[in-house]
């Protein structure tokens, strides 16, 4: 497993693009606010909110209302899960 702090700068013009989470993601949004979207549904994220994410899953952020955000994220492979 492993933990990163995510600092996101993009904004308003900035295009959402196609990300795909690689392992099981738990984050915990700090700072600002983002749009996230994946095939289950789509949310908007706020400081204090918490983000699973599963292996393979294709998703993107936008960033409508403001610039940037920041999240403390914990990966764990599928492996280690098992």
């Amino acid at each position: 497993w492993r933990v990163s702090d995510v600092v996101c700068t993009a904004g308003v013009a900035d295009r959402p693009f196609e990300e795909e989470h690689r392992n099981f993601c738990v984050a915990v949004v700090t700072n600002g606010t983002f749009r996230y979207r994946a095939r289950q549904g789509t949310a908007m994220l706020t400081p204090g909110a918490i983000l699973l994410g599963n292996p393979h899953t294709c998703y993107e952020c936008g960033h409508e209302h403001g610039a940037g955000d920041r999240c403390i994220s914990y990966h764990f492979s599928p492996t280690y899960m098992e």
